[in-house]
């Protein structure tokens, strides 16, 4: 089952290789034919960089896609992140460090935590999130529907 689809960019809010290298998922991402950009986490460490082709970016990355802004961070300071998207006026915030997967809208900012794909915690299973220009969903990776919102 392919649960990409037909991705213009894979955003991964940080702590790529955390509990050491997965080469697996160091591979994937190697591979993909897609941009991959990465926001630095509070796990992620010059050696991490050495397995994978796409850099490990600063803390914030910002992206304008379809008219909206979005700002890609891992969260370790939530309340900063969340005060700087308000006050950036940001469409989607999509930060991970919990693992938790969320989605839940203050005014006209949406806030996401897609989950873990490799270090889920909470009772969710591993997952990750397809934004579409009307849609965002989190899914498993089998791709079962853990929750979805329109924006």
């Amino acid at each position: 089952m392919n649960i990409w689809g037909d991705v213009e960019a894979i955003l991964h809010a940080g702590d790529v290789l955390k509990s050491g290298v997965d080469t697996g998922l160091a591979d994937m991402m190697n591979a993909s034919s897609v941009p991959v950009l990465i926001a630095k986490g509070n796990g992620d460490f010059s050696r991490d960089q050495e397995w994978l082709k796409w850099p490990i970016l600063s803390p914030y990355v910002t992206i304008w896609w379809a008219g909206k802004l979005i700002l890609l961070n891992h969260g370790s300071h939530f309340s900063q992140l969340r005060h700087l998207a308000l006050n950036a006026k940001a469409d989607l915030v999509i930060s991970g460090h919990t693992h938790v997967g969320s989605l839940v809208r203050e005014g006209k900012t949406w806030f996401l935590n897609p989950g873990g794909a490799s270090l889920p915690r909470g009772r969710d299973p591993a997952s990750i999130a397809l934004i579409e220009e009307h849609d965002i969903r989190i899914i498993t990776l089998d791709g079962v529907l853990l929750h979805h919102e329109q924006w």
